[in-house]
């Protein structure tokens, strides 16, 4: 478990919730930032007696308040994830809001559809429970910070169900579809061009549709558009392109594209090698684990006279135990071959009871994703 203050790739640990990490994001500071200046004046505004530092102070809230909206949002997902049996493994909370990673895929349409609804209805209760709050100050400066809070949850929560990926309305959409077609690759990939529309749309809503009026937008509407925008289209062409590799690699059987290898014990003699002809070594430990992977060209150096005495070990190289593939076909098999690949040269393709089938490199993956892509 990352513990407290630690740094992962995704950000800094501040917390946990069940177990699972809190992570914070640095690039959130920047959308606290941004939300800071822009509430300011309209504070300022609507409530022209607040001195400065309550003024500042009250605008400082606001992205705290949001920050809590975001990190319930997440939250309901994850505890949605436990109960439909794929447990979280962190939260995220980024510039774009937040994100849960789970252990593993939503199991079903039904499975999917209700992770992904729980995180807006969350942010509906909170805006509910904000406009409530409004009625129960006295401050002006305190109702404005509610209000606010009110209208960002709603945002948050209506924005969130809109049916694109990679919003929860875009998760929403790919489980209906998923349901009705019994293919869930069909619903990413239409999930996916439902984000690209919602891509446009925030460009023809915060642009466009100010032009019409006579509205020039400013310089920095125009940015955060085409940030939001820009985020919306790479977040679903990624879906759309996942689920056109994952179709063409349905097929792919990691067993006839590898190239034959040969198990033997890490112990035995190199002489044990001189019957393989054109089969690669690769070697077992005492447990039956692959260790190691046997290199042809120190192997052939070592003299006829030392054969019979010189382990196999001394002429190989350790392979990680993330080398080792025993998902063979299809696209959890390419998958996993390509994560193997991260951390190895050679995959190892291992078959059950018939032990290891084959060595298989990232070069001779790639091909046969072409040649199914074709």
């Amino acid at each position: 478990m990352a513990r407290l203050g630690e740094r992962t790739s995704s950000g800094w640990v501040i917390g946990h919730v069940r177990g699972v990490p809190v992570v914070f994001a640095p690039s959130w500071f920047v959308m606290a930032v941004v939300l800071g200046v822009l509430v300011a004046p309209t504070i300022t505004r609507v409530v022209p007696g607040a001195g400065t530092a309550a003024t500042v102070l009250a605008a400082a809230s606001v992205p705290l308040m949001l920050l809590i909206g975001v990190l319930a949002h997440e939250l309901a997902h994850g505890m949605a994830g436990h109960a439909v049996g794929s447990p979280p493994r962190e939260y995220v909370l980024t510039l774009w809001g937040g994100h849960t990673q789970f252990t593993s895929d939503m199991r079903s349409p039904g499975a999917s559809a209700l992770v992904s609804v729980v995180g807006p209805l969350a942010n509906a209760v909170l805006a509910l429970l904000s406009w409530g709050a409004i009625g129960l100050v006295d401050s002006p400066l305190a109702s404005v910070v509610w209000q606010i809070a009110a209208l960002s949850n709603t945002v948050v929560a209506v924005f969130n169900l809109l049916p694109g990926y990679p919003l929860d309305g875009g998760r929403i959409l790919e489980a209906v579809v998923w349901k009705v077609t019994g293919d869930r690759l069909t619903g990413t990939s239409v999930a996916g061009w439902g984000g690209r529309v919602v891509a446009v749309l925030v460009v023809v809503v915060g642009i466009g549709r100010p032009l019409m009026v006579g509205v020039r937008p400013t310089i920095f509407t125009v940015l955060w558009v085409a940030l939001l925008a820009g985020y919306l289209w790479t977040a679903s062409s990624q879906a759309v392109n996942l689920a056109r590799a994952r179709r063409n690699a349905a097929h792919i059987d990691l067993r006839l594209i590898a190239e034959p290898a040969l198990a033997l014990p890490a112990s035995a003699p190199v002489a044990a090698a001189d019957t393989v002809g054109q089969q690669r070594v690769v070697l077992l430990d005492d447990g039956g684990r692959v260790s190691g992977l046997v290199d042809p060209s120190v192997l052939a150096q070592v003299p006829s006279h030392a054969r019979p005495t010189t382990p196999l070990s001394a002429v190989a190289s350790v392979l990680p135990a993330e080398s080792v593939v025993t998902e063979l076909t299809g696209a959890d098999g390419v998958g996993a071959a390509a994560r193997a690949a991260r951390t190895s040269p050679l995959v190892v393709l291992v078959d059950g009871p018939a032990g290891v089938v084959g060595l298989l490199s990232i070069d001779r993956l790639e091909e046969a994703l072409r040649r199914a892509s074709r």
